[in-house]
C-alpha cells in the first residue's frame, strides 16, 4: 500500500523527525505528510521547513489522512489520553486501510502493552518505537530507532525509518514491552554516567582541580557522546543548552526505570538510579524543568556542602 504518513507531537524530537519525513515523502513521490500538535504555534515554526505538509486542527484528522501514524508524546498519561482519541477515530472510520501506529514516546512497558491491546481492538497495529539520540541527531536523521511489536508492521516501516529517521534500527522482538524496556535500560546507563560525572566534577572542585583539564581527559579516554556532551555542561555549569535532554523528561524516565523490574514481575533495587532521581528532584526545585538533566549536578554539589551553582556558570 502507498504510505500516508501522519505525525502527532511536534516537540524537540518530533519536530525535526517530522521535517525529515516530509522531505522523504517529497523525494519518493508520496503524498505530503500531515501532523497535529497541541500547541498550534509550533505549526508556524515548522511550516517553512515542511513545504506541502498538512497541519491539522483536530487530532482525529491525522487518522483520516494517514495509514502510518508516528507519535512522540510527553509521558504515559498523555499517551493514553491521545491514543484513546486516535483509536476512537480508527473505529469510526472502519473502511480505511489498517493503521500502523509507531509510538516514539518513552513509556512504561505496561503502558505499551495496554496500548497495543487497545489497538488490536480496532484492528490497528501498535509498535513501541522509542529512539536514542538528541534533537541534533533527530535533525540529522542519525537516531537509533528501537522497534518492538508485530513483525509485519515492523517490516512495513523499516525502509522508511532507515531512510528518513535513523542510522540504525534495533529490533527488540514482537513483545512491545521489550521495545519500551530497551529504551529505559539504555537511559539508565546514560543517567548513571550523568550521575557519576556530577559526582566527580564536585570532587574536582573540592580538591581544587582544573575542570577544563579534567574534561579534556574525559574527551581523550571516554570519547563517547554522553561523557562529552554532559561533561561539557557540568564542567562549566551551563544547563540551558536547547539541544539537551529536558530535566522533566529525565525525571520521568528515572521513575520509570525504577519500576521497570516490577513491570515484569521482578522488583529490583537500583541504588544509583534512585540517587540520581533524588538529585533530579532537587535540581527541579532549584532550576525548574526547562534545563538539561545534567543539572542534577547542582544537587550533588549542594549535598556535598558546596554552592549549587559553579562560579563559571554561563547565562
Amino acid at each position: 500500500m502507498s504510505l500516508l504518513i501522519g505525525y502527532v507531537g511536534l516537540g524537540n524530537m518530533g519536530g525535526p523527525i517530522f521535517t525529515n519525513l516530509v522531505n522523504y515523502a517529497a523525494s519518493n513521490n508520496l503524498p505530503a505528510p500531515c501532523a497535529w500538535n497541541i500547541v498550534k504555534a509550533r505549526y508556524e515554526e515548522l511550516r517553512p521547513r515542511c513545504p506541502g505538509a498538512v497541519f491539522c486542527d483536530e487530532l482525529e484528522e491525522v487518522v483520516m489522512r494517514s495509514n502510518v501514524v508516528f507519535t512522540c508524546l510527553l509521558n504515559d498519561p498523555v499517551a493514553e489520553e491521545v491514543y484513546e482519541r486516535l483509536f476512537a477515530a480508527v473505529r469510526e472510520n472502519k473502511g480505511k486501510d489498517k493503521v500502523v501506529f509507531v509510538d516514539q514516546s518513552s513509556l512504561k512497558p505496561r503502558t505499551s502493552r495496554k496500548l497495543e491491546a487497545a489497538a488490536h481492538q480496532v484492528r490497528a497495529s501498535y509498535l513501541a518505537a522509542p529512539v536514542f539520540g538528541r534533537p541534533d541527531a533527530a535533525q540529522a536523521a542519525t537516531l537509533v530507532q528501537v522497534l518492538g511489536g508485530e513483525n509485519a508492521a515492523k517490516e512495513l516501516i523499516k525502509p522508511l525509518i532507515v531512510s528518513a529517521i535513523a542510522r540504525r534500527v534495533v529490533d527488540a522482538g514482537e513483545d512491545v514491552a521489550k521495545g519500551s524496556a530497551l529504551k529505559l535500560l539504555g537511559n539508565s546507563l546514560i543517567l548513571g554516567v550523568v550521575e557519576m560525572l556530577a559526582e566527580t566534577y564536585a570532587l574536582t572542585d573540592a580538591i581544587g582541580f582544573d575542570p577544563e583539564v579534567y574534561q579534556n581527559f574525559i574527551r581523550d579516554f571516554f570519547p563517547l557522546y554522553p561523557y562529552i556532551a554532559y561533561g561539557d555542561n557540568i564542567s562549566i555549569g551551563n544547563f540551558s543548552r536547547p539541544e539537551g535532554f529536558r530535566l522533566e523528561a529525565g525525571l520521568k524516565d528515572a521513575r520509570n526505570i525504577l519500576s521497570l523490574g516490577e513491570d515484569f514481575g521482578r522488583p529490583l533495587n537500583l541504588p544509583t538510579i534512585e540517587l540520581a532521581k533524588q538529585h533530579l528532584e532537587r535540581a527541579q526545585e532549584l532550576c525548574g524543568n526547562d534545563v538539561d538533566w545534567s543539572a542534577l549536578s547542582v544537587a550533588v554539589r549542594e549535598r556535598a556542602g558546596m554552592e549549587p551553582f559553579r562560579q563559571l556558570a554561563q547565562p
